[in-house]
C-alpha cells in the first residue's frame, strides 16, 4: 500500500484504483481550473559539461562568478535545458502533458539549484559543480539560507493551490526550515521510505517504496516522476473536478487517487 502521512488509509476503493465521488463545488459552480507548483532539484547530470565549470566558491565572489560566468558563455543553457537526470526530463514531460491539458499556466515549475538558488525553468545559467548531496544537512541548510531558498520558494508558491515536491532529502533541508511559516495552498512531498522527520504545518508526504515501485513500474531514480505523470494522466481524464477531490482529501490521498487511476488507464 503507499505511504500517506497526514491524509489517513488508503480505502479499498483508492487500492483498486479506482476514482472515489468527487467532492461537492459549493453552490453547484464549476471547479476551477488545475493550477500547480513543481519543485524540482537541480542534478549532477547535465547537458553541458566543460573543463572547470562553475564552483561553490565563485558562487561566494560576485567578480569571480561574473567573470567566471563569461568563460562559460558558449555553454550557458535555460535551466530547463541543463540537467538530463532520468527524473528531472520524466518529470518535465509530465508538466508538459498537464500543460497540453490545461494550458501553459496551469502548471508552474521552480528549480532549486545548490548553486543559483530558487530559479524559473526560463533562466539562462552556466555548467556548475554544486550540490546539496555533497555536504552535510547542516551545511545544506546554511546554503539555503545564504541563498534565500525558504524566503524564495514561499514566495514563488504564492497564487498556486497546490504544490508538489519532487525534492530529495539535502535539498528540502535547504529549503524548509522547521518553524517557518507553511507554503501557501497544499503542500505535497513525494519522498522515500523514510519520509520526512517533520511536517511543515498544511503539508502531507507519499512515500514511495518498493511496493510503490513495483505498482507504478519505476526504480528509486525515477519514481517520483513516474507518479507525477499518472497524476497528469489521471488529471487529464478526471479534469478540474478531480482536482478539487486533490485540494479536498488532505492533498496526499486526493494526490494518490488521480495518480493510480492514470496509471490504470
Amino acid at each position: 500500500m503507499v505511504k500517506l502521512d497526514n491524509a489517513g488509509d488508503v480505502p479499498g476503493e483508492l487500492r483498486c484504483g479506482r476514482m472515489l465521488p468527487q467532492a461537492d463545488v459549493p453552490g453547484g459552480a464549476s471547479a476551477p481550473g488545475p493550477r500547480m507548483l513543481v519543485l524540482l532539484g537541480c542534478t549532477r547530470q547535465k547537458a553541458e559539461t566543460p573543463e572547470g565549470p562553475l564552483t561553490w566558491q565563485d558562487f561566494l565572489d560576485p567578480e569571480r562568478l561574473t567573470r567566471r560566468t563569461d568563460e562559460l558563455k558558449g555553454h550557458r543553457r535555460p535551466a530547463r535545458d541543463m540537467f538530463t537526470s532520468p527524473l528531472f526530463l520524466e518529470a518535465l514531460e509530465a508538466v508538459a502533458a498537464l500543460r497540453t491539458t490545461f494550458g501553459q499556466d496551469a502548471v508552474g515549475v521552480l528549480i532549486v539549484s545548490a548553486a543559483y538558488g530558487a530559479i524559473p525553468e526560463d533562466r539562462e545559467i552556466a555548467p556548475y559543480d554544486v550540490s546539496f548531496g555533497d555536504v552535510s544537512l547542516e551545511e545544506a541548510r546554511w546554503r539555503g539560507e545564504h541563498l534565500g531558498l525558504p524566503a524564495a520558494v514561499r514566495q514563488a508558491s504564492e497564487g498556486y493551490p497546490l504544490v508538489l515536491s519532487l525534492l530529495g532529502k539535502a535539498y528540502r533541508s535547504a529549503t524548509d526550515l522547521p518553524g517557518d511559516e507553511p507554503l501557501p495552498g497544499k503542500r505535497i512531498y513525494l519522498t522515500g521510505t523514510s519520509g520526512l522527520g517533520w511536517l511543515p504545518e498544511g503539508s502531507s508526504q507519499v512515500r514511495l517504496g518498493a511496493a510503490e515501485m513495483e505498482a507504478f513500474g519505476a526504480g528509486p531514480m525515477t519514481v517520483k516522476a513516474k507518479v507525477l505523470q499518472h497524476f497528469a494522466t489521471g488529471l487529464a481524464r478526471g479534469g478540474p473536478e478531480a482536482f478539487a477531490d486533490v485540494l479536498a482529501h488532505h492533498g496526499a490521498e486526493g494526490f494518490l487517487r488521480v495518480a493510480l487511476t492514470g496509471r490504470d488507464i
